[in-house]
């Protein structure tokens, strides 16, 4: 009799102990953790990198090119396909680089001390730029702004300035601020990708066409081919008209009139090879090489200075071409 009751009492204890299968659930905990969110993307990717020659537009600024730059998208209106066709953002950067060594390639060659130009010109330049971006799908269609400032004694003519006669005044490099208008889309594994630039503050137009594939050798190491193809329409990089006379081989070693008031025609084709490494989640090494090959009227350039020049050597090295290098480390937050 008592083992019956005492049976009976330990089957009630149990049946009180076992969770309800159908019902109320039980209380929440008093501070429950909050779920991870999906993506805490902030939409910012740093950069550090290292270029052995600093090319741009097809000119070669000088060696040991050393950069930093903060580049982002801003969301501003989803897009409703799955593909994120139909989405609008605001995209920004933010770069910074400099000539380590001041190593440029537009300081005249002429004999030690001669003229107390220095054999060398500090170079250093900032970009900030914006635009929006809307995808069509099929393509993607960029309107964007940009300024470009010139620092360092390439860019405001010290030592040419300073000379005067016989080389003049009013040599150096202006800001640039231009309107881009671009336009990217993919045609099977190929990206392409072109924008028109327009200076506003110099004149003149450039206009380029890249085009590049990116093959997958491992789950973090791909192989990216890319080629590039550049045109300038009265085109003169910032140039003041002193300066675009001194590379053109004008006054007073000559004349290059067809040059001087900026370059119309096919500037420079560039290809190269980038080999990115992924190191986790974030991070990203990408190192390359690749070969600029100035075109037309730009490749003339190379030869018009020393041709004119007697002992004076001129600016030829930027507009040769050149095989260069160098590595790009980017951190996504």
């Amino acid at each position: 009799m008592k083992l019956n009751a005492l049976l009976k009492t330990l089957g009630f204890l149990a049946l009180a102990a076992t969770p309800v299968v159908a019902g109320t659930s039980a209380p929440a905990p008093k501070n429950p953790i909050a779920p991870a969110p999906a993506n805490d993307d902030l939409g910012i990717t740093a950069s550090i990198g290292y270029d052995s020659n600093y090319v741009w537009r097809g000119i070669n600024y000088g060696q040991h090119w050393v950069r930093a730059g903060l580049n982002g998208g801003i969301l501003l209106v989803g897009g409703a396909a799955e593909d994120g066709a139909g989405s609008t953002s605001l995209l920004w950067d933010v770069n910074y680089g400099s000539l380590a060594g001041d190593q440029d390639t537009f300081s005249p060659t002429l004999p030690a001390g001669a003229f107390g130009i220095n054999k060398y010109s500090s170079f250093q330049r900032l970009q900030l730029g914006a635009a929006i971006s809307h995808d069509f799908g099929p393509a993607s269609v960029s309107f964007g702004y940009s300024f470009i400032h010139n620092m360092g004694s390439l860019a405001n003519g010290s030592g040419m300035n300073n000379i005067g006669f016989p080389f003049g005044n009013g040599y150096g490099m202006n800001d640039i601020q231009q309107l881009t208008l671009g336009v990217s889309t993919n045609l099977g594994p190929i990206n392409l990708a072109s924008s028109a630039n327009y200076d506003l503050f110099n004149g003149g137009w450039y206009f380029d066409v890249t085009a590049k594939s990116t093959i997958a050798v491992t789950d973090a190491i791909s192989v990216v081919p890319h080629v590039g193809l550049g045109y300038g329409l009265n085109y003169n990089a910032g140039w003041t008209q002193a300066s675009r006379n001194f590379i053109g081989g004008g006054v007073p070693f000559g004349s290059n009139a067809g040059q001087t008031g900026g370059i119309t025609g096919w500037t420079a084709l560039n290809v190269g090879i980038d080999f990115p490494i992924k190191l986790n989640s974030r991070a990203t090494l990408t190192p390359y090489v690749a070969a600029n090959l100035p075109m037309g009227p730009m490749s003339n350039l190379s030869y018009s200075a020393t041709s004119n020049g007697g002992f004076f050597g001129g600016p030829s090295n930027a507009f040769r071409a050149v095989c260069y290098y160098g590595v790009t480390l980017s951190v996504r937050f």
